[in-house]
């Protein structure tokens, strides 16, 4: 295990989590097991884009460990200040992949919040016409 691996592998596993919420959610809407109320779905799909987007800051102040300084110059800062650098950057398990990573799947729950609303519609108009052709 690297040692950015060890430092986020809670975020790692948290962002895991979350991906495996929105497939959970995208296989029983595409199996017209889960439909939402518009409402309720537009207020969880907002909050999913509100969490992404406070995640932007947050990539701010994260890219700022990219660049540390002020360890010093002997041996033991410098390699105190790499391991910083290599625990942010590293493309596999660094922090900044991981925050793009999450804003990413917030984004797709939302779409998924969003699709689940569109089969509450569906099945709500499939019932007002069911209703009508029982009335005549």
């Amino acid at each position: 295990m690297t040692s950015a691996e060890g430092g986020f592998a809670a975020m790692k596993e948290g962002l895991k989590a979350v991906s495996g919420q929105t497939a959970w959610m995208n296989s029983q809407v595409s199996a017209g097991k889960l439909a939402l109320d518009p409402d309720v779905a537009e207020k969880a799909a907002s909050r999913c884009e509100e969490e992404a987007r406070s995640l932007s800051d947050l990539l701010g102040e994260a890219r700022a460990v990219t660049r540390v300084q002020g360890l010093g110059d002997y041996p033991d800062g410098k390699q105190l200040a790499k391991r910083f650098e290599d625990k942010a950057g590293d493309s596999n398990a660094g922090v900044l992949t991981l925050i793009r990573d999450m804003q990413e799947e917030l984004q797709k729950q939302a779409e998924a919040f969003r699709g689940a609303a569109k089969d509450y519609r569906a099945i709500d108009e499939q019932h007002a016409d069911d209703i009508r052709r029982g009335m005549q």
